[in-house]
């Protein structure tokens, strides 16, 4: 029996839906319960970033209950970005996705969603976990330097796309994805992985202050990203150490900032 999205939520605005699903998760709410805002006023990304959130978009949050460590919430970023990445390819077949690592959905390498993932802490274990999902659906016009970077679904294919006709198919594919990282991350690592952006090239990953290049490899079994540095060996980065950037080496793509 599906769970997502059985008991929804809706307010025309709020500074931030992650905000009000923590709020009911700590007062009992049910896994899959969805808190979706017309627009936000202070949605936030990873690392403090600013999320541009105006009437238009796809603007959520889910509640998940996972029995899983903290060493492996990489897992449930992974599988939010796939679910948002693969439904929309399922629905707009001509559109070609990637994600960048942790948490963005690309679109011809300009950012069209992103995902984030918040735990409360039970000792080493996730108490509740909030996922935040922001989708660029029927926006336009994005401030700068967005415009350089941001792009929406409606600007891409041309149309205006129904916000609950989306969501519906995303909740649908969130579940599929969600249950597949905690009972056979394997499989969906498969699945992720050739979509991985900058895949076997070049790139730099930025760390507080700090960056640290290498060649992509993929994802380990915790969802971890792994770079092989100059050297040879071989670095994992985990969400824990807070990574803030993905760029490739030489690539002539702008720097893409991660958040959601």
């Amino acid at each position: 029996m599906r769970k997502f999205g059985r008991r929804i939520y809706y307010y025309p605005c709020l500074d931030s839906t992650n905000s009000a699903a923590r709020f009911l998760a700590h007062q009992g709410e049910k896994e899959g319960t969805v808190v979706i805002a017309g627009e936000q006023t202070n949605g936030q990304g990873r690392g403090g970033n600013w999320w541009f959130s105006p009437p238009g978009g796809l603007w959520f949050s889910l509640i998940l209950y996972p029995d899983i460590s903290i060493s492996s919430l990489g897992r449930i970023n992974m599988a939010a970005a796939g679910a948002v990445a693969f439904s929309i390819q399922k629905l707009f077949p001509s559109l070609s996705t990637n994600i960048l690592w942790p948490n963005d959905v690309l679109i011809e390498g300009k950012k069209v969603g992103g995902v984030m993932c918040r735990a409360s802490l039970d000792g080493k274990k996730s108490k509740f976990v909030i996922l935040g999902l922001g989708i660029n659906v029927n926006i336009v016009d994005f401030p700068s330097p967005l415009g350089f970077t941001a792009t929406s679904l409606s600007k891409e294919i041309g149309r205006k796309i129904y916000l609950s006709f989306f969501l519906a198919h995303l909740l649908k594919e969130l579940e599929q994805m969600y249950r597949l990282c905690l009972f056979d991350f394997s499989s969906l690592l498969e699945m992720i992985h050739p979509s991985l952006y900058l895949l076997g090239k070049l790139a730099k990953i930025g760390i507080g202050q700090d960056g640290i290049s290498g060649l992509v490899q993929g994802l380990d079994e915790e969802g971890c990203l792994i770079l092989r540095l100059e050297s040879g060996v071989q670095r994992k980065i985990d969400l824990r150490e807070r990574p803030i950037y993905l760029r490739g080496i030489g690539e002539k793509d702008p720097l893409i900032e991660s958040g959601c």
